[in-house]
């Protein structure tokens, strides 16, 4: 068998094994408060009620636009009838796809690199776990992996086409999520070292062109980028207002508080090596097989330019999400991608012409770690999908509040001459409280107890609100404590004479 046919093979085992790990069990683990908002904007752009990209808050508008065939496919038109399976759908396509981005490079670093790559992109616990979750950063992720190629190819022959396709590319990271300049302003820098690179090691017949050069294709990079952004922000040029919007949401977007993390939260979540839930977890391999990248290409003086432009890459986005305050595990999708390519990248440079001791310990070596990964990333995305101490599972949505629509519906049943709602909701960051209140006709949300707060059937209070409506409530509710998150208890209060009737009515 040909080496080019074990290639491809591989490539095929890859994609299983991703394929796999991103859609068993897919709607087992409770929506996130993150899901949760992202799926209320988009069944309000679905039931065609209006959207409006929002500068302030929830990110671009191209998760909400991608939802939209899978909706129909799915047979799904209203925000009751959304699906945890189809809306993860979309994330689970775009993971299966930045899987296969390796094949970008193929002229750059060769096939057993690319395919290394690939199964370290395919089997990393921290792109499996967030490539099953609703949220913008898969998509981000593989638009960054296409703009990443297309700006490396760029560099080295500026072109109109392919400042075009590299900016295309660029477009959709800016109408995913704002966070698509720290990306721009990484490259860029990465980008001069790489061309520094080519210049340094440059022959009279292949050698980096000059920086001027670059201007026109720069243009064309910067309106393909425009336009195409422009294009899902004003919905197809509908809303131009949506443009303005999308410039000023960096300077009226607002944080949530308490994401404030120490400068080395990421190194620690990812490389340092953590006994918890009876599990080692670490992607440390990762970043070893990335610097011995880089020191056998400095060494052997092979893929230098390219491993210069990608080493950078990951270098300058971790430190500059580093030094940001706000840190949440799913920023760190897009940098580690970079990473994986970057470990492939031993392939292209640490190899031999000749099979020897050293090959087979590297290859002994990669094998141990995709098995290694991958177990990790079964439990991750399995049993302890939403455990608390799970280093990738970020303020998870309790279990306990899953059970909480069931509950209601089968009192429902049980005292009929007594209606449930309506049903009131205090205080703040409440979600993903509305997701599975949503099978409800009348649910209020109100920051501070409204008036006639006693003749509610069901109050719930967040934390910040229960000793306010434990007064108000205290001789007319029962108190029924319930997990809403990770360390956010909740208190839903029922009618004295609904938990009477339920507690004294027989049971089957």
């Amino acid at each position: 068998m040909s080496k080019r046919s074990i290639i491809w093979i591989g490539w095929v085992a890859v994609m299983a094994v991703a394929f796999w790990l991103r859609v068993e069990d897919l709607d087992s683990r409770p929506i996130h408060f993150d899901e949760a908002t992202g799926a209320s904007i988009f069944a309000k752009r679905l039931e065609g009620s209006g959207y409006r990209f929002d500068p302030s808050h929830y990110h671009g508008p191209f998760q909400s636009v991608s939802s939209i065939p899978l909706a129909k496919i799915y047979g799904e038109a209203t925000w009751e009838e959304l699906s945890l399976t189809m809306l993860r759908t979309g994330p689970v396509i775009a993971g299966l796809l930045t899987v296969l981005t390796p094949l970008l490079w193929l002229s750059a670093i060769g096939r057993r690199a690319a395919l290394a790559a690939g199964a370290l992109l395919a089997c990393s616990p921290l792109l499996v776990y967030y490539s099953r979750m609703y949220i913008h950063e898969s998509w981000l992720t593989l638009f960054g992996m296409l703009t990443a190629a297309g700006v490396f190819y760029l560099i080295k022959r500026p072109t109109r086409n392919r400042a075009l396709a590299a900016g295309a590319a660029a477009g959709l990271m800016l109408a995913t999520k704002e966070t698509v300049v720290i990306s721009l302003f990484c490259w860029a820098l990465a980008g001069l070292i790489c061309w520094w690179r080519l210049r340094a090691d440059g022959t009279k017949e292949e050698t980096a062109p000059k920086l001027t050069d670059y201007l026109v294709p720069a243009f064309w990079f910067v309106m393909s980028m425009l336009l195409l952004g422009a294009a899902f922000y004003t919905n197809g040029f509908r809303q131009p207002e949506g443009l303005v919007d999308a410039f000023r949401t960096y300077f009226v977007y607002e944080t949530t508080p308490g994401h404030d993390k120490a400068f080395g939260f990421y190194l620690h979540m990812l490389v340092w090596p953590k006994h918890l839930l009876g599990i080692w977890w670490t992607e440390s391999a990762i970043a070893i097989f990335g610097v011995l990248a880089c020191l056998f290409a400095a060494l052997r003086g092979k893929s230098v330019a390219v491993v210069s432009f990608i080493a950078a890459g990951v270098l300058l986005h971790l430190l500059v999400y580093s030094l940001i305050g706000y840190k949440t595990p799913w920023l760190m999708t897009l940098p580690w991608s970079l990473a994986c390519l970057l470990a492939g990248c031993v392939f292209s440079s640490a190899l031999p012409k000749r099979r020897n001791a050293k090959s087979l310990l590297l290859y002994t070596g990669f094998g141990l770690v995709l098995f290694y990964q991958g177990y990790q990333s079964v439990h991750a995305t399995g049993r302890l999908s939403n455990h608390a101490d799970n280093p990738y599972a970020y303020v998870p949505t309790s279990k306990n509040i899953t059970q909480l629509p069931e509950w209601l519906k089968e009192l429902e049943r049980f005292i009929e001459d007594q209606p449930l709602e309506p049903i009131a909701v205090i205080g703040r960051g409440y979600w993903p409280l509305p997701w599975y209140l949503r099978e409800f006709d009348t649910v209020g949300y109100w920051q501070d107890p409204p008036e006639g707060l006693r003749n509610y059937p069901i109050v719930i209070a967040m934390p910040e609100k229960a000793a306010e409506c434990n007064e108000i409530l205290a001789d007319s509710h029962t108190q029924l404590p319930r997990t809403l998150r990770s360390n956010v208890p909740i208190i839903l209060y029922l009618k004295n004479e609904i938990w009477s009737a339920w507690t004294e009515t027989p049971k089957q």
